[in-house]
């Protein structure tokens, strides 16, 4: 019966030392507040766990073993049974800001901090058995009533005015740390009801003799130790009873990390330590039973792996965190030059790098990016890669044939066009891991939607610019028309009319007021409003009056399908507007690269299906680079376009002809 209790106190020792030490590496690798009183509470949990852990190993060979070892060795321990109700102390008034105020508890903070001192002098200094070498036995006969006494005084004092400061916390704020405290309280004062009980049982064996309520446990278990085992594993299930529930309010607020919220995932990690800390007791339990009692070996075990993923976890979190520090400067850098750097340099450590469109959107088509800024641009020519089956968004390149360059990767892939991310080798020499090419990926989906909005906003600004323009050019040469010529005109026709003693309005007056009433009616016709033009004739008769106005000396093959005129006027005016605009431009591009090529005529097809569809096809009359790279009128009405989910795209079937497609989905979409 004494050996089974024993080796229970042994698996207990190893469950509160396992869980301990889980604690303590957890708050170390998941501290925010970086400060002595934290480091202290870390500092405490490791320490309690090496006591309990020494107390498995030594606890395996039995009371009367044990307590004929010299009492140099325990000295250690001692210290820290002085250290450890202290830690507790600093804990709660850390956590709850008590030791920011200059108030009562910062001055406890202190006393008890210099009775610490003091404490562990006389332990060091005064030696009741004048020798070093004397069992622990005889040590504890020794010790003084007044010494074990002002230790009950001084760890009472620690559990009493952690609680103290539980009950007389208040919420300063409903801010959400402040709140995250208010609800750990009810956690931290069941574990000070805990450690209170654990107070009073340790203060009826060190003082209970004296006092005459129970006779001498320690000194009677020499001959009858099992009710000296009843207390220890009382003492051990409150102390038990006090982890589990601080690993809970650790999981649930992080009361030790100073976070403000906690990580969910920290939950699942405390239910697996106490199941791998419950399965190594049970074994040792075992083990111990058949005859092998190896506290250390578990200890070992347990210890080897919650350091293990204590080291794995926080180079982790040191990689995630300098990841983020490289996502903040791509996110917040304000270039997109500069972020794709960031991201070659920081993230994929390339040596070299681009960002190569191959779109039709006029605007973005001829726009790549290249890392370092300072190489020179390249024309890549991807009909001699050799497609990859099993992922076709990755491509490997020969590096011979393709300047130096490895890896394609495509990151967009849209109606207008795709995108690639070109990748030369590492830095390291080494190869590019999948993940960082979904990083690569997925950042370069984020640059390519940030270009297409810089670009749009660019573009729409300098539309504003230029209607603001054009409408003072306008407003401008119709006052000076009216004011300079007509007005003028008016006045001297009426001081003649009125000046005529006949009465009569003669025929050059009559001539006078009809070339005046041409010139105001023609000057009305240049000031004439598109959008009040389409809703009285249509769409696209509209556009079919463009022939006159930009192609006179060309032909126009038109193919309209019947049901359009119908299908167009469910767009709004201002939508209808929009196209007639863009068509117009387009028409203008046609004919101004068309050249001489007069005769061979313009294809224009407008067709309805789920949205109305324009193409305009010319034959090439000029250099097919110095169409590539023209077109500033087609990037403004492509972004306009894109306003009302449209597009327009520039295409080349051949290196003859040129196509221009317009697309407007349906007013229902």
């Amino acid at each position: 019966m004494t050996i089974d209790l024993e080796i229970l106190i042994c698996s207990v020792f190893i469950f509160l030392s396992t869980n301990l030490f889980w604690l303590g590496s957890t708050t170390g690798t998941n501290l925010e507040k970086k400060n002595a009183a934290a480091y202290f509470s870390i500092f405490t949990l490791i320490v309690s766990s090496l006591l309990f852990s020494f107390s498995a190993i030594l606890g395996q060979n039995g009371f009367l073993v044990v307590s004929s070892y010299p009492i140099l060795y325990f000295f250690p321990g001692l210290i820290l049974l002085i250290l450890i109700p202290f830690g507790w102390f600093v804990v709660i008034v850390w956590f709850f800001g008590f030791l920011k105020k200059k108030g009562i508890f910062f001055y406890l903070f202190y006393i008890l901090s210099f009775c610490q001192l003091i404490a562990i002098s006389i332990l060091l200094i005064y030696n009741p058995g004048r020798s070093w070498n004397i069992s622990l036995f005889e040590y504890w006969k020794l010790v003084p009533f007044s010494f074990k006494s002002a230790y009950l005084i001084y760890i009472f004092a620690c559990v009493f005015l952690s609680l103290l400061c539980l009950f007389l916390f208040k919420i300063s704020d409903n801010s959400l740390s402040e709140l995250g405290r208010q609800k750990a309280v009810p956690f931290l004062k069941g574990i000070g009801f805990s450690l209170f009980g654990v107070v009073l049982l340790v203060s009826l064996l060190f003082v209970g003799d004296e006092f005459g309520i129970i006779e001498n446990l320690i000194l009677k278990a020499e001959k009858e130790p099992k009710y000296f085992y009843g207390f220890v594993l009382s003492i051990q299930l409150l102390i038990c009873v006090s982890i589990l529930v601080l690993g809970w309010a650790l999981t649930s607020y992080e009361i030790i990390t100073g976070r403000i919220l906690p990580k969910i995932s920290l939950k699942q990690e405390w239910k697996n330590s106490i199941y791998v800390a419950f399965l190594l007791s049970c074994l040792y339990f075992v083990f111990a039973k058949l005859g092998y009692p190896r506290a250390e070996i578990f200890i070992i075990f347990s210890y080897s792996f919650f350091l293990s993923r204590f080291f794995t976890v926080r180079k982790n979190k040191q990689i995630s965190s300098n990841q983020n520090e490289v996502l903040k400067k791509i996110l917040s850098s304000g270039s997109i030059k500069l972020s794709f750097g960031y991201l070659c340099k920081d993230v994929l450590e390339a040596t070299k790098a681009a960002l190569v469109f191959q779109g039709k959107i006029p605007y973005i088509s001829d726009t790549n990016i290249y890392y370092p800024e300072n190489i020179p641009p390249e024309t890549f020519d991807f009909s001699k890669i050799v497609p990859n089956l099993e992922n076709p968004n990755i491509q490997y390149l020969d590096k011979d044939q393709f300047s130096g360059f490895v890896v394609r990767v495509k990151i967009e892939s849209v109606l207008s066009g795709d995108a690639y991310l070109i990748l030369g080798q590492k830095e390291n020499g080494g190869l590019f891991a999948e993940e960082e090419i979904e990083i690569a990926r997925i950042t370069g989906t984020w640059l390519v939607h940030s270009l297409f909005l810089e670009e749009t906003g660019n573009i729409l600004e300098e539309l504003q610019r230029k209607k603001i323009q054009e409408q003072r050019l306008s407003d401008q040469k119709t006052r000076q028309i009216l004011h300079d010529e007509i007005l003028p005109e008016i006045h001297s026709l009426i001081l003649e009319i009125s000046n005529d003693k006949s009465g009569s309005l003669n025929a050059q007056h009559a001539n006078s007021l009809t070339e005046l009433h041409k010139r105001i009616s023609s000057l009305l016709r240049e000031m004439s409003d598109t959008g009040l033009e389409i809703s009285r004739i249509g769409l696209i008769s509209m556009l079919q009056k463009l022939q006159d106005i930009d192609a006179k000396d060309y032909t126009l093959i038109w193919k309209i399908d019947p049901n359009v005129n119908s299908q167009t006027e469910n767009y709004p005016p201002e939508v209808q507007e929009v196209l007639y605009y863009a068509f117009r431009e387009s028409l203008r591009n046609a004919v101004k690269y068309s050249g001489e090529l007069r005769s061979a005529g313009i294809y224009i097809r407008i067709q309805y299906e789920s949205g109305l569809s324009i193409q305009i096809k010319n034959e090439i009359g000029k250099d097919l680079i110095s169409v590539r790279s023209s077109g500033q009128g087609l990037k403004i009405h492509s972004a306009l376009l894109r306003i009302f989910q449209g597009s327009l795209t520039l295409e080349f079937p051949n290196s003859k002809e040129a196509m221009i497609r317009i697309f407007l989905p349906s007013p229902q979409e």
